[in-house]
C-alpha cells in the first residue's frame, strides 16, 4: 500500500481546494478517475474527480550528486501529491453535480467521466 494525499483544485485554477489522505494499493495514473464517497452522502454518490498531475517529495542521504559506484546510499519517499480537477461521473451526488454545473456555467472545463453507464441522480432515489 502506498499513502497519497490526494489534492483537489479548485475549478479551473490551480489552487488547491481540498486535501484528503488515502492509502491506495497503488499510484493513480494521470487521466484516472476517481470518485470518493463520503459517510454523509447515500451509496454509492460522492465526489468525482480525474487525475492530472502526481507530485512526488523525496529525500536522499547524500548530500552532494555523484557517479562514484561506490556510494550505495537510497533515497525515499516523503510524500506523494496527486493533484485532480473537479468532474462529473455516473455516481456524483446532487452537491457535487450542482457545484460542478456550477463552476461549469461560470466558464470552468469541468470534464464528464467517459463510461457508457446509466447515471442515477440521488435525488431520484429518494
Amino acid at each position: 500500500m502506498v499513502k497519497i494525499n490526494l489534492v483537489v483544485r479548485e475549478p479551473a485554477k490551480l489552487k488547491p481546494d481540498y486535501s484528503l489522505d488515502f492509502e491506495l494499493p497503488e499510484v493513480p495514473a494521470i487521466g484516472s478517475y476517481i470518485s470518493i464517497y463520503r459517510s454523509d452522502k447515500p451509496k454509492p454518490f460522492g465526489e468525482d474527480v480525474i487525475v492530472r498531475k502526481i507530485w512526488w517529495r523525496l529525500e536522499h542521504p547524500e548530500a552532494r550528486s555523484s557517479i562514484s559506484a561506490n556510494v550505495s546510499k537510497t533515497g525515499s519517499v516523503i510524500e506523494i501529491f496527486v493533484e485532480c480537477e473537479i468532474a462529473l461521473g455516473p455516481y456524483a451526488s446532487d452537491d457535487w453535480r450542482k457545484w460542478a454545473t456550477g463552476a461549469k456555467a461560470r466558464g470552468a472545463i469541468v470534464e464528464e467521466f467517459e463510461v457508457a453507464r446509466l447515471s442515477v441522480r440521488e435525488s431520484e432515489l429518494k
